[in-house]
């Protein structure tokens, strides 16, 4: 360098002439930057010791912002289940769409704040584009009523309409909200209302995630068990009303002509930089940014590289954001298949993203007022160590939520393959039968007990189906007595399609053992809202057609009477025929347990109803000719067993992460910023959110047949590499400090050299002054 070359002139030279060192050279050109502070022309600045009043425009900006994070996160919160249960996607699908629009929505700030700080300012940019996202949250209400217009077209259209919306608005209400204030004299205020804002932010997240899914549910409409045109159109109604509230304060708004951005001069150092290395051949540069000097301003170029440098720790970053989101939609899929009754209350599976928010405000205060202090003196959690804690935390969570869906799968629905079947042997008589079955490919033997049920899986389909049933002896547990047709011989059932589950009946006619197959297949998977599912079988040998039979569920809550009719016209189709059976369809109840009624007669009762199960009941007059009748409930499909509470532990362990790494992320990215370059760094913070979504985007897309368990572990290992490079990327990483204390301990070292050179000189020439006389004219000259 220039410095020590300087000095090393001046080593070990006797001199009259104090030594001069070049002086430290602050950067020429002031930096490209946007003075967003710097008053218009004509106005004089105010007094910096005249107190202002708060402004009241902010109260408008506040009141907007809660209705439009409302409007967002109700929306965002129901996505994946309006996705899976009413456009009947997959649970792949509807997660790899949920996240595209995750995506689009962190990309589009981008194009939003340089349309707002380059031509159209932050109030006409908010106005204009909320009002385009008005227009997609209506769509997308309208496009979930029934028969009324093509929903998944114009949901998918809506969603994009609302992703250019909230994006485009995202970098400019806040910074708007900053421009009422008039700095420095109102910096207090200035904090104070943030900090408002970000509470609004959290009050309208938390109240909508809590309301829509109970819009969502608890309202039916349409037709519908559901109401998703509710859930999504009262969002709609806040974003309406933020429009409205928003303009209202213009008359009160502080608004300030676009100056240019910032970000495109960025975008264009970097472009010409790299257009000039490559038609430079042979050119050498320490820095490749270097080749914009030509046209850049040396203090545009080194902010320019700071970014970057910060931007290539950063890279690795963006997986956490692909295992975070993720609560919106595989977290969210995975409550569904849990059981969210808590006594009195039944929390609903999209409720549970509520957990997150409400965490987060009480960690915050939490790890700021005493974690961190805690390790703050030993210097062990740098911002970069913070956010790597984050890191692993969230990968942590993954963990978890791998092993909690390995306890969930004994619960899954047992759905058959393409070609394959299964079949529910049910016996019905109070004494054990043995049974013997065939089919094609696949035979065997069970002992059912009495009342009790066994099931066979993965049977070949459209096969013939051969059954046998016997009993040990003709007395039926001193209940029931068969004057020697205790056993039916070979049966032939009839075929069975594909993908499908039967029942089979063991029961008894005039005093003989009969096996029959009801025609009509089982329900076997879970129904869409996750409450449990309940159909009858009647088994009774006095039952009349069309005779305004039916049977009737009624249970009492303190809050409210559940009651649910099955109409009993016609017996069912069986194989081989045996009459007086008849078979209902399923509906969906309530949890709980029910009072049961056939044709106003009191027959028992229906215990303990829980999320997810699917309930076939079999209703049996006496086989002894008494007018009692028997009562049997056979679980077609396991309900959900696991209390939704076990999520609690995964949620905490991922919001640790995020109040780690997100706090940590975000005041890295500002404080190691230069001041020219706040927002350009902040946009690349929420672009690192947007690549998040698209590693899910990917993941999910490539894996086929991976189980839920092997995914979340999967991206559980995608965290632990991103760890790895993270540490191995960040290792050397200088902050801004360091560099500014090193550079200043620089211009300390050579101030000091300097004086002490200077110093030593002027003692050597007083103490040799006769030698140096004697010397000769060379010594002089140089000395001079």
């Amino acid at each position: 360098m220039s410095r020590k070359s300087s000095t090393s002139l001046t080593e070990g030279v006797p001199s009259t002439t104090k030594a001069v060192l070049p002086p430290y050279e602050e950067p020429n050109s002031p930096p490209v930057k946007l003075d967003l502070e710097k008053p218009p022309l004509g106005v004089e600045e105010p007094d910096k010791n005249v107190k202002l009043k708060y402004p009241k425009s902010v109260f408008f900006i506040v009141v907007n912002e809660f209705c439009e994070r409302f409007n967002f996160y109700g929306m965002r919160t129901v996505l994946t289940l309006y996705m899976k249960q009413i456009l009947d996607f997959s649970e792949d699908k509807a997660t790899v769409l949920y996240h595209s629009f995750l995506m689009l929505s962190y990309f589009t700030p981008i194009p939003g704040a340089i349309l707002a700080d380059t031509y159209l300012g932050k109030f006409k940019t908010i106005a204009i584009l909320s009002c385009i996202y008005a227009f997609g949250s209506i769509m997308l209400a309208v496009a979930a009523i029934p028969n009324f217009l093509p929903q998944t077209g114009f949901s998918m259209t809506g969603l994009l309409i609302i992703a250019i919306g909230t994006g485009g608005i995202k970098p400019c209400v806040s910074a708007f909200g900053g421009d009422q204030f008039v700095r420095p004299q109102q910096d207090r205020q200035l904090e104070a209302f943030f900090s408002v804002f970000y509470f609004s932010v959290n009050a309208g997240s938390l109240i909508s995630t809590f309301i829509t899914p109970i819009l969502r549910e608890d309202v039916h409409c349409f037709g519908d068990d559901t109401c998703y045109p509710l859930a999504f159109g009262v969002p709609a109604i806040l974003m309406i009303v933020s429009i409205v509230i928003f303009v209202a304060g213009k008359p009160l708004y502080t608004i300030k002509k676009p100056e240019g951005n910032i970000m495109g001069e960025f975008f264009k150092c970097i472009g010409h930089a790299i257009n000039r290395r490559f038609k430079s051949k042979g050119e050498k540069r320490d820095h490749w940014l270097d080749f914009a000097s030509d046209k850049f301003d040396k203090q545009l170029i080194q902010d320019v590289k700071r970014v970057l440098a910060v931007a290539f720790v950063f890279i690795p970053l963006p997986v956490f954001w692909a295992l975070y989101d993720q609560q919106g939609s595989r977290w969210t899929f995975q409550a569904m298949r849990m059981n969210g009754d808590l006594g009195g209350f039944v929390l609903k599976p999209d409720q549970m993203q509520i957990i997150n928010p409400l965490l987060i405000l009480l960690m915050v205060p939490l790890f700021e007022a005493v974690i961190y202090p805690c390790f703050k003196k030993s210097g062990l959690l740098t911002p970069l160590r913070r956010i790597g804690c984050g890191l692993v935390f969230c990968g942590l969570s993954f963990v978890i939520s791998g092993f909690l869906e390995i306890a969930l799968e004994p619960t899954y629905a047992t759905i058959p393959a393409d070609g394959r079947m299964q079949l529910n042997f049910i016996n019905t008589l109070p004494c054990q039968v043995n049974v013997t079955y065939r089919v094609t490919d696949k035979n065997g033997d069970l002992s059912i007990k009495a009342n009790e049920y066994e099931f066979v899986q993965d049977l070949e389909a459209d096969q013939d189906i051969f059954a046998s049933a016997f009993l040990e002896n003709a007395d039926c547990g001193g209940y029931l007595q068969f004057n020697g047709g205790f056993s039916t011989g070979e049966v032939r059932l009839g075929k069975g399609g594909g993908t499908k589950g039967y029942s089979i009946l063991i029961t008894e006619r005039e005093n003989e053992l009969t096996i029959t197959r009801l025609n009509n297949e089982e329900q076997l998977d879970k129904y869409y809202t996750g409450d449990p599912s309940v159909a009858f079988f009647v088994d009774d040998n006095t039952f009349q057609e069309y005779a305004g039979l039916n049977i009737r569920m009624r249970q009492e809550t303190k809050k409210k009477t559940y009651q649910y009719i099955y109409v009993l016209n016609d017996t069912a189709a069986t194989t081989p025929e045996v009459e007086y059976i008849v078979q209902t369809e399923y509906q969906n109840t309530e949890i709980g347990t029910y009072e049961l009624f056939y044709n106003e007669t009191h027959v028992g009762k229906l215990e303990n109803l829980i999320q997810g199960g699917v309930y076939r009941v079999v209703i049996q007059k006496a086989l002894n000719e008494s007018d009692s009748y028997h009562v049997m409930t056979v679980e077609v499909t396991p309900p959900n067993s696991v209390n939704i509470l076990w999520l609690l532990p995964q949620y905490f362990v991922v919001t640790v992460g995020e109040v780690m790494f997100s706090v940590a992320g975000l005041t890295f990215s500002y404080s190691q910023a230069p001041t020219s370059m706040k927002s350009v760094m902040q946009s690349i913070w929420l672009l690192v959110n947007a690549f998040g979504n698209s590693i899910d985007i990917i993941v999910i897309q490539f894996q086929s047949d991976m189980s839920q368990a092997d995914e979340f572990f999967l991206f559980a290992g995608i965290m632990g590499i991103a760890v790895i490079v993270f540490t191995a990327m960040s290792w050397n990483y200088k902050y801004v400090e360091d560099e500014k204390k090193e550079n200043d301990n620089e211009k300390k070292r050579l101030s000091a050299a300097s004086n002490h050179k200077t110093d030593s000189s002027s003692s050597s020439s007083s103490s040799d002054e006769e030698d140096e006389t004697k010397k000769g004219e060379k010594n002089k000259a140089f000395s001079e």
